[in-house]
């Protein structure tokens, strides 16, 4: 994995037309998620390795659906009623079915369902939650796990689920009720803890940036579950899957301590006046506040602080938001010194007239501004009919 940006390496170019929807790591490099299917890419040189595309399939109707197993070894694909299960470094086909439906009651979690790289995890609710694990290789029950839902026989609904390498994890609400969150470990389907919402965590309602107007659902980083309440990877609540507790569930967020992303072993702030312009001081912190190193910044490169940046071991990459006609560049700050070089970037990222910071987040975030093994990608946005992708290392 990089773990600083030096240069740009290359700029892949994707079929007409179609559109790069994210970008998942994989031990060998990357999967794109298209509108039609999905690529396989060759992240030292920026050329694609395989893909598996239905040129006929394409737009916000098309009805596909990606998700990547934790390990990135398989991506499964479903357009429709059929999953495809591809091997990543390959794209050999390893498996292909059909399905009665993509809902939540009928199919699986989420749609695709939560793959993972010993099977597909599926969910029922009623009286009682039903999780499921059925293999790969033999289409077999590996294990089905029933837990208590609800009380007084009440009915539960599955809202979401999170897969990590270890566990997964299953949202689910009553009644009248709050969300509960219940973990079970993937070797067994034992069930490993269970939080509920006002009781174990409570939600901060008071956020900066603004919520999003979508019930927020809980995402991996890593082995934490981030209950996204801001944005991608962006919560005030954090649990921790391996220990089974609640890490932190009112992590601060304003306009002058801004909470930018949750990472693996802490969070990542931005320290500002308020405003748009003006000197930034991102900090690096633990999820108790302790502050374990800083980056200044300058008003050139401050601007549109809040997003629009990727965190990797030993750099915060920032990329600079520019007037009409001046060149764009990326800037790498030195987490320990907080030097800083520039980038240039060869392709557009423009996201200025995006007023949600939560929409920004989408467009260039943790799912399309990324690193994985070989490479820092950066999708062009706004999106044209002929996807481009930069590569950086």
């Amino acid at each position: 994995m990089p773990t600083t940006v030096i240069e740009t390496a290359w700029v892949w170019e994707g079929p007409e037309p179609s559109r790069l929807l994210a970008v998942h790591a994989t031990p060998s490099g990357a999967v794109l998620e298209l509108d039609n299917g999905v690529i396989g890419l060759d992240t030292l040189s920026g050329e694609t390795a395989w893909s598996f595309l239905l040129p006929e399939v394409s737009g916000d109707d098309a009805g596909t659906d990606v998700a990547v197993s934790p390990d990135g070894t398989v991506v499964a694909f479903t357009p429709g009623r059929t999953l495809v299960l591809l091997d990543t470094t390959t794209g050999e086909e390893l498996l292909r079915f059909d399905h009665g439906g993509t809902g939540n009651e009928s199919f699986s979690i989420g749609r695709t369902g939560l793959v993972h790289s010993t099977g597909l995890l599926t969910a029922n609710a009623g009286e009682r939650l039903s999780v499921t694990l059925t293999s790969w290789d033999q289409g077999a029950t590996v294990w089905e796990s029933v837990l208590p839902a609800c009380a007084d026989s009440q009915q539960a609904l599955i809202s979401s689920g999170v897969v990590t390498d270890q566990q997964v994890a299953v949202v689910f609400e009553c009644p009248g009720g709050t969300s509960t969150v219940v973990g079970l470990d993937l070797d067994g389907g034992k069930e490993l803890w269970r939080f509920q919402e006002g009781r174990d965590y409570q939600p901060s309602d008071a956020l900066f940036p603004s919520a999003s107007s979508e019930e927020p659902e809980f995402g991996a980083v890593g082995e934490l579950l981030v209950l996204q309440n801001i944005s991608h990877e962006r919560g005030t609540v954090v649990i921790d899957t391996e220990a089974g507790r609640v890490v932190a569930d009112k992590l601060p967020s304003t306009p002058e301590n801004a909470l930018l992303r949750v990472l693996p072993n802490g969070y990542l702030a931005a320290i500002s006046a308020g405003a748009e312009e003006g000197p930034v001081t991102y900090e690096f912190r633990e999820f108790d506040g302790t502050v374990r190193s800083r980056v200044e910044t300058t008003t050139d490169v401050a601007r549109g602080h809040v997003n629009n940046f990727l965190v990797l071991d030993d750099a915060l990459l920032k990329l600079r938001m520019v007037e009409a006609g001046e060149e764009q560049d990326l800037v790498v700050f030195d987490r320990e010194s907080g030097a800083e070089e520039r980038v240039t970037v060869p392709v557009t990222v423009d996201t200025t007239e995006i007023l949600s910071v939560a929409q920004v987040d989408h467009e260039v975030g943790p799912l399309t501004f990324r690193a994985v093994p070989g490479a820092v990608l950066l999708r062009e946005y706004p999106i044209s009919p002929v996807p481009r992708l930069a590569g950086f290392r």
